[in-house]
């Protein structure tokens, strides 16, 4: 029942300076405002960089980072006293972090790129239970839903630890393949003060892509296509379900005193593509005909589990398995 406006503006200053022929410095200033709370925040950024041998760079960055909540979540309306409702999390602040990254990026030789990163992040600000919980807004967003809680408070903390590898090979000779594998570790406290696996800690995420294409006909100007996609990653951790609770019940009750307490099952997908694209001799005009093939293992991967009322046990939802799709695209 928000019947208003509020602006969310930015504005930052950016300078970089050249040391010899090695080395590069970046600092700058990020600022926001936020008018619905009148909430402002000035954002220090910097980064050293080093050339390394024969295209390589070394690079050192640090940056604070803040950002506004998810808007529903300012206009929750609490029930403070019996038929009285109000607003209770309108002055939430910016949940904010400290990032720092090192990084090294490596040219190997006229299409191959690898590039590494270890990054730490403290979050803090974070929104959090009055009273000793293990709920914090850094698990929202896993179940599409906004959090009903009112009389949050900025007092919850976060880390984010891990490390990165890229190895891509730029498309050429009518091929592309790109390797990225991420570990890591996200923590959390709420405001009990107890150190958990946040919603987002699958701990690693390996993505494999590759294509290759073929010239069709004396021009050269049509191509078979094909591409692949691989990803896999560790189990999401969830809060499991109450069983006992919520047969008394009657509906899902989860056990909110062991939050994220149990993973699921770890993701796997592998998706194929065909196609046959079609180059206009005379006209910039461009047609793709493909079929995608999606899952093509039909491996079952866990969504959730959910009580089922019906049967009053606990029961998977899987996300889409095989699945086949018909690709026309235009480009002109």
């Amino acid at each position: 029942e928000y019947d208003g406006y509020f602006t969310t503006a930015q504005l930052f200053s950016q300078a970089k300076y050249q040391i010899g022929q090695n080395w590069t410095v970046n600092g700058g200033l990020h600022g926001q405002i936020f008018t619905h709370n009148n909430d402002f925040i000035v954002e220090p950024r910097a980064s050293v960089s080093r050339k390394a041998g024969r295209g390589g760079l070394v690079t050192l960055g640090y940056g604070l980072h803040a950002q506004t909540q998810p808007l529903p979540v300012y206009f929750v309306n609490e029930e403070t006293a019996p038929g009285v409702f109000e607003k209770t999390n309108e002055n939430l602040d910016f949940t904010q972090s400290h990032h720092l990254v090192l990084g090294f990026d490596q040219k190997l030789g006229a299409d191959w790129r690898l590039k590494l990163e270890a990054y730490r992040q403290w979050l803090f600000n974070v929104p959090v239970e009055a009273s000793a919980s293990g709920f914090s807004m850094l698990n929202t967003g896993t179940d599409w839903v906004f959090p009903d809680k009112g009389s949050l408070k900025n007092s919850g903390t976060g880390n984010n630890t891990g490390v990165e590898l890229t190895l891509e090979k730029f498309f050429s000779r009518g091929f592309y393949g790109l390797l990225t594998t991420s570990i890591f570790e996200s923590t959390y406290e709420g405001s009990d003060k107890i150190s958990r696996p946040t919603a987002f800690d699958n701990n690693y995420v390996v993505n494999f892509l590759a294509g290759k294409e073929w010239k069709i006909g004396s021009s050269g100007r049509n191509a078979l296509t094909t591409d692949l996609k691989f990803t896999t990653s560790g189990g999401r951790p969830y809060t499991p379900v109450d069983l006992a609770a919520s047969i008394a019940k009657g509906e899902e009750v989860k056990d909110d005193l062991h939050p994220f307490s149990e993973r699921y099952d770890d993701y796997l997908r592998l998706d194929f593509k065909v196609g046959y694209r079609v180059n206009a001799k005379k006209r910039h005009l461009s047609q793709q005909f493909a079929l995608d093939f999606a899952n093509v293992t039909d491996h079952k991967n866990i969504y959730v589990l959910r009580y089922n009322e019906v049967k009053q046990k606990v029961i998977p939802v899987y996300q889409s398995g095989f699945f086949p799709d018909i690709l026309w695209r235009m480009q002109f």
